[in-house]
């Protein structure tokens, strides 16, 4: 084709590749791969020895010897030791002046006068020594008004320590809390945690409440609440706790070690919330059981009585001219009964509101707030419960704010004076 002469191979050869001698290719091949790595071999060495015996022309500096000249110390002073001369003591005899108590004078009541009076009339010597006579009744003072008093000279000051209350939140404290005039302006620090006994238990719906509550302390006050490990009743670590929160809605029972633990703290400063967990059943167990707890505690003797709108839980920091607000103690409940052949019926009826928290006062002060309201449910909630949240704002800020409590006590060790 194309002029070309076509290439003719024999018969038995049936394409161009057939012609290609394999075994002498790989003879080849093997042959020339040997010589190839005999004189790898062979350059390599060389190549190495060239450089590590080439010299190089390359200078190094050298260093310099340098000696070191010690020479003696020369004053150009007399140098001498003199002892300090301390002023000389002289013994002065000085009169001690007595300072006037810090309490109010009170006088005599009519009663006093009336009953000196009448011993006057039954001719009976009154007359009592001076040598007999106590401090107070030469003095006319009343020490019962002087005990609650603070030692201000043995006062720290935290102006002169230069610390603040932020400082003392060293783990020593369960809360520490200044005050000012006005009761908006108050900053401290506080631990908010769960309370639980030996059968006294938290359900895991329940145990939001104190999160949502601490996080209001943190976002209307100047108070910096904490949220602490559990709190147990049989603790001594509940002796130094100004707040404590209480609520189950289960049955329980207090060991005795609990029960003593807790009247102690109670009757010492303390201050606890119970809250039903289960409002919407009336007389239900976990409010019989709230209730035994305390009597167990403080005594049968103890009452139960509403706590009045104008009590000061309702306005150290939220105003609740109207009393507390709504719970979760109002809702639908659901009822199922069954009749004597079996049939069932369901009904459906508006729980029975709570219009009050109920408290136990000991010796005039309020110790226990009881509450049907269930707030602990609405404080679980994530909207729709700032009432209730603000309530428990007021009842943290009572807590440390009351006069005769566990905060309280521990800043009258302190003057919070700026």
């Amino acid at each position: 084709m194309n002029n070309m002469e076509t290439k003719k191979y024999p018969s038995e050869i049936k394409r161009p590749s057939d012609l290609i001698d394999i075994a002498k290719l790989e003879k080849e091949t093997q042959k020339y791969l040997y010589i190839g790595l005999v004189f790898a071999l062979l350059l390599h060495p060389v190549i190495g020895s060239y450089f590590m015996f080439k010299k190089t022309n390359e200078s190094v500096s050298r260093t310099y010897p340098m000696k070191l000249v010690l020479r003696s110390v020369r004053f150009l002073k007399p140098f001498e030791l003199k002892p300090k001369h301390s002023s000389k003591r002289e013994l002065q005899r000085t009169e001690m002046q007595i300072k006037q108590p810090i309490a109010e004078v009170k006088a005599k009541t009519d009663l006093t006068i009336e009953v000196t009076e009448n011993l006057h009339e039954l001719n009976l010597d009154t007359n009592i020594p001076e040598s007999e006579k106590t401090h107070d009744e030469i003095t006319g003072i009343d020490t019962t008004s002087v005990q609650n008093i603070p030692d201000i000279e043995k006062q720290i000051s935290m102006k002169d320590e230069m610390i603040s209350v932020e400082d003392m939140d060293t783990g020593q404290y369960r809360a520490m809390i200044v005050q000012n005039p006005d009761k908006i302006n108050i900053r401290g620090f506080v631990y908010i945690s769960t309370t639980w006994g030996d059968q006294l238990k938290v359900s895991d719906h329940l145990k939001r409440s104190i999160i949502n509550l601490a996080e209001a302390v943190n976002r209307h006050t100047n108070i910096e609440a904490k949220i602490d490990s559990h709190l147990l009743l049989n603790s001594r670590r509940l002796l130094s706790t100004p707040f404590v929160i209480i609520t189950t809605d289960k049955a329980f029972e207090l060991s005795p070690l609990e029960r003593e633990n807790l009247g102690e703290y109670l009757k010492s400063g303390g201050f606890a919330v119970i809250d039903n967990g289960d409002p919407l059943q009336e007389y239900s167990q976990a409010e019989s059981s709230l209730r035994q707890m305390l009597k167990d505690t403080l005594g049968n003797g103890i009452k139960f009585e509403p706590i009045p709108n104008d009590h000061q839980l309702y306005h150290c920091f939220f105003d609740f001219n109207e009393g507390p607000p709504q719970g979760a103690e109002i809702s639908m409940v659901q009822t199922t009964t069954s009749g004597a052949q079996g049939e069932t019926s369901r009904n459906a009826s508006m729980s029975r509101p709570v219009h009050y928290l109920e408290g136990i006062w000991l010796d005039g002060r309020l110790t226990v707030v009881y509450s049907n309201k269930g707030y602990v449910l609405k404080w679980t909630e994530y909207d729709n419960n700032e009432p209730q949240l603000k309530m428990g704002v007021n009842m943290v800020v009572y807590a440390l704010t009351h006069e005769g409590g566990i905060a309280q006590k521990t800043m009258s060790q302190y003057s919070s004076v700026q």
